[in-house]
């Protein structure tokens, strides 16, 4: 789809994405071929981290966080999940659909399997069964943080946005440190014109972690000038032009940045008279 080098600091970036499935495959001289799945359906899956290991030495890949209901599925249950997963990745939303009801009915409060099931129901537009799956994977797991999250971007996409509050405010309550909940519920918080606690979410984001997108600074950005705090909106911005100098939305964000700039010159003007 696309290549590219990676940065000195070891980052890198794609944009224009529009297919729901990718693989990453890194190389570089001296290190084994690196591949990684990129589901974008789950925005921590947007933001990976590819380990390489030097040729001739033994490659050991850091198994995935086991929630509780993974651990308790029976084998057969996991057997279907991963079909299940894996013809989501191919986008075969009814093959995907029937092996996850599979491993539900062989384990009914198998977490993992329920959150990826809603995933394919909010696919399938059948929103009202993916909010009742995501509810039970919350109630058979409270700690399986990705049902909060996936649930919170299916909120928002229905516009119910007080609804999302509620359900990120009770994810946060049992990871507090979880940058994606702060930062969904900082989205929340901007479409119901909160802007402070938006603000405040977003900051909470950002000191957290180094992966939130880039685009947490236009969030920011436009929640400090609807609080008509001009300086700090122009400093978001020329944050995300510093990390994303050619970013989508580079071009919009330069020409917003001289309309702020005119703003905070006349608030230090009427400061002055």
């Amino acid at each position: 789809v696309a290549r590219q080098m990676v940065g000195n600091d070891g980052k890198f970036a794609f944009y224009g994405l529009k297919e729901n499935a990718y693989q990453i495959i890194a190389t570089a001289e001296g290190f084994e071929t690196a591949k990684l799945p990129v589901d974008m359906h789950y925005l921590a899956s947007r933001y990976p981290t590819v380990y390489l290991t030097p040729i001739g030495t033994k490659q050991i890949s850091p198994a995935p966080t086991e929630s509780t209901t993974d651990l308790a599925a029976p084998k057969s249950a996991r057997k279907e999940y991963e079909k299940g997963h894996d013809a989501l990745e191919s986008k075969n939303l009814d093959g995907a659909r029937k092996h996850l009801e599979k491993a539900i009915a062989e384990d009914p409060c198998y977490a993992r399997a329920l959150t990826t099931l809603g995933v394919v129901l909010s696919l399938q537009h059948d929103f009202p069964s993916a909010e009742d799956t995501f509810k039970k994977s919350i109630k058979c797991d409270g700690g399986f943080l990705q049902a909060y999250i996936q649930m919170g971007l299916l909120l928002d996409a229905e516009r119910k946005y007080e609804e999302g509050e509620t359900i990120l405010e009770q994810g946060l309550r049992v990871a507090p440190q979880d940058w994606q909940l702060h930062y969904r519920l900082g989205a929340a918080h901007h479409r119901l014109g909160k802007y402070e606690a938006a603000k405040e979410e977003y900051e909470k984001a950002v000191s957290l972690s180094q992966d939130v997108p880039s685009e947490i600074h236009i969030r920011l950005a436009d929640a400090c000038l609807r609080l008509k705090e001009y300086d700090e909106a122009y400093n978001e911005m020329q944050t995300y032009l510093k990390i994303d100098p050619d970013g989508p939305l580079a071009q919009q964000t330069k020409t917003l940045l001289k309309r702020v700039d005119g703003m905070r010159k006349a608030e230090d003007a009427g400061k002055q008279q």
